[in-house]
């Protein structure tokens, strides 16, 4: 999945771009806090040695991105459901009042550990596939 974008910052080892939101994404508006409605940034690695005003392609492999989706939304949402499901369900074993209301807090107990786990394994994946990568200066489009 490659993208392009002008670079509007240089931090370090990585660039920060401007990229044009597509239409797949112009509803969700959950990276474009304080920006424009059509624009969105996005921090890159520089492997390219890009400057700023250059426009640069930007690559995140689709197998990565999903990988990146699955742990972010889908790994937590399967820990709440097994507390969901396991608090309810040993509650009503162990004839506990509420089965309900425990198994959604065990469900929310659940949902905090897996965000500690991912937050734990952070540096990690931010070395790794998971991080998009300014790959060549295409000044000529």
């Amino acid at each position: 999945m490659a993208e392009i974008g002008k670079v509007i910052d240089i931090e370090n080892d990585k660039v920060v771009v401007s990229l044009e939101r597509k239409e797949a994404c112009a509803k969700c508006r959950a990276c474009s806090a304080g920006m424009k409605a059509e624009e969105m940034l996005i921090r890159a690695e520089n492997i390219c040695s890009a400057q700023v005003g250059d426009k640069v392609e930007i690559a995140l492999e689709e197998t990565d991105f999903i990988k990146a989706v699955l742990i972010m939304y889908g790994f937590p949402f399967v820990m709440f459901m097994i507390g969901l499901m396991g608090g309810y369900y040993g509650c009503l074993s162990a004839n506990i009042p509420n089965p309900e209301l425990l198994g959604f807090v065990l469900g929310l107990v659940l949902v905090a550990v897996s965000y500690a786990l991912i937050k734990s394994q952070e540096n990690r994946w931010r070395s790794g596939n998971y991080v998009p990568k300014a790959i060549a200066v295409r000044n000529d489009i």
